[in-house]
């Protein structure tokens, strides 16, 4: 479906109290003068949606990119440069680093809007690059962090969370485009989250619980909790046991000669590093539990092996989770 001009479009008149029966004056179409330096010119081509587009992505507008960028710093740090992104008003809260919004809504205007510099410039900043952990000259000077003196520590969002656990799985699909699939039907389809099916009128209960966004609104910032339900179903999710199960065949961890040897390929498979000395005693100690516990499960969670539990406790662990 698309939409296509008139032949002969026609300006729209000023509603007198918002009332379609009471027009006023006839408004030439143009861009918004309240947001011009000058008196904008009236627009010739059609119905000048193309000419508004130009308008609103046109370097001598001082807002689009300063939005933008503000956005994509947010997608990064968590917080905004303005706090408030849905607001550059003169009202809301001024942000501490203006210069730094403007170099960047300037750079990214002069290297034609490219988002992919954009996200290059962010991420090789030392600013991204620091550690989330505080030390305490920092908590003392800077407890909000607004002078970014160190990185916010962020959990994964839905989309993140369900991707990654099918990329340790090796089980992602990463093919483009195609039609919306149902997330919780079984088999469960291995497409990446972005593809979900989203039912705006019967929003899935697992949605609601990772707080994802309202699709019936414009949401500029996600709500971020952490609840008792979250942990709750991730304990309890066949995707999830089914992503563990996956994990736990991969050949680096089947063909281990040994508990130990187990643990440190889950730990090299899940979190990318060598598990602590205390954390592969305790990995050896569980998966030397016995048989009794491997053959427990029940009719709503199938048997699983004490290498599948273990990985499934590694794949829901904080540092799996959140990005430090």
């Amino acid at each position: 479906m698309s939409m296509a001009d008139r032949g002969t479009p026609a300006n729209s008149h000023v509603l007198i109290r918002g009332n379609p029966g009471n027009p006023g004056e006839e408004v030439t179409r143009r861009f918004i003068e309240v947001l011009s330096l000058q008196t904008p010119a009236p627009y010739t081509n059609g119905s000048g949606r193309l000419e508004l587009a130009r308008s609103i992505a046109s370097p001598d507008n001082p807002l689009t990119a300063r939005v933008y960028v503000n956005r994509i710093w947010q997608r990064h740090f968590g917080e905004g440069i303005v706090s408030t992104p849905g607001d550059f008003g003169v009202r809301t809260e001024e942000p501490v680093h203006h210069a730094l919004l403007d170099y960047l809504a300037n750079s990214f205007i002069e290297h034609g809007w490219s988002t992919k510099y954009l996200h290059r410039l962010i991420v090789l900043s030392a600013s991204y690059q620091q550690r989330s952990d505080p030390s305490p000259a920092s908590l003392a000077s800077d407890p909000d962090n607004r002078l970014v003196s160190r990185m916010n520590r962020q959990r994964l969002d839905f989309e993140a969370m369900r991707d990654t656990l099918l990329d340790v799985a090796q089980h992602i699909d990463l093919t483009v485009g195609g039609i919306p699939v149902d997330l919780q039907k079984e088999p469960f389809t291995t497409r990446r989250t972005l593809y979900g099916l989203i039912d705006r009128q019967n929003l899935p209960a697992m949605f609601r619980t990772f707080d994802f966004a309202n699709p019936d609104t414009s949401s500029q910032l996600r709500f971020r909790t952490t609840v008792p339900q979250q942990a709750l179903f991730l304990m309890n999710s066949p995707f999830v046991l089914e992503q563990a199960r996956c994990v736990a065949s991969r050949a680096e961890i089947k063909n281990a000669n040994c508990p130990q040897d187990s643990v440190r390929g889950l730990y090299q498979v899940i979190l990318q590093r060598s598990p602590t000395r205390d954390e592969l005693d305790l990995g050896e100690k569980f998966l030397s539990a016995g048989p009794n516990v491997e053959a427990s499960g029940s009719d709503a969670m199938p048997k699983t092996t004490l290498v599948e539990r273990y990985a499934q406790v590694l794949l829901l662990s904080n540092e799996v989770m959140f990005v430090d």
